[in-house]
């Protein structure tokens, strides 16, 4: 889903700040792209689907650090996690499961790799 290699962990203390910004990640993110921003949109423009759809594209744009792929699965990721909360998902599930794939992505899929090693995280 792009380039993140900066954002992996290399040593046990970044692990835990890595992890810290997972989670606020996972519930910042979801929290203004998938609530506030919508609604903000609607309240000044009085329309909801401008709302979304405008919060959707930023989503993806803001991870521009990940190129071109990176901007086009999370613009995708962006899209399918605002219809599910237009269609009632609770958005504390989607914030949980948007923090777990940040750890899937920077922990699991690394170690699952060879990324990690004895040289490349230390204590």
């Amino acid at each position: 889903m792009g380039d993140f290699t900066a954002l992996i962990p290399r040593t046990i203390p970044e692990a835990g700040l890595v992890l810290l910004l997972c989670v606020n990640a996972g519930f910042g993110e979801e929290l203004f792209f998938r609530l506030t921003l919508p609604l903000l949109v609607k309240d000044i423009g009085g329309n909801l689907i401008a709302g979304t759809v405008l919060s959707t594209l930023l989503f993806g744009g803001m991870h521009w650090y990940q190129g071109r792929k990176g901007v086009l699965a999370t613009t995708i990721i962006g899209a399918f996690f605002t219809l599910r909360a237009l269609n009632g998902t609770p958005l504390i599930l989607l914030m949980g499961l948007h923090a777990l794939m940040d750890v899937f992505a920077l922990f699991v899929r690394p170690a699952l790799t060879g990324h990690f090693s004895k040289t490349t995280v230390r204590p």
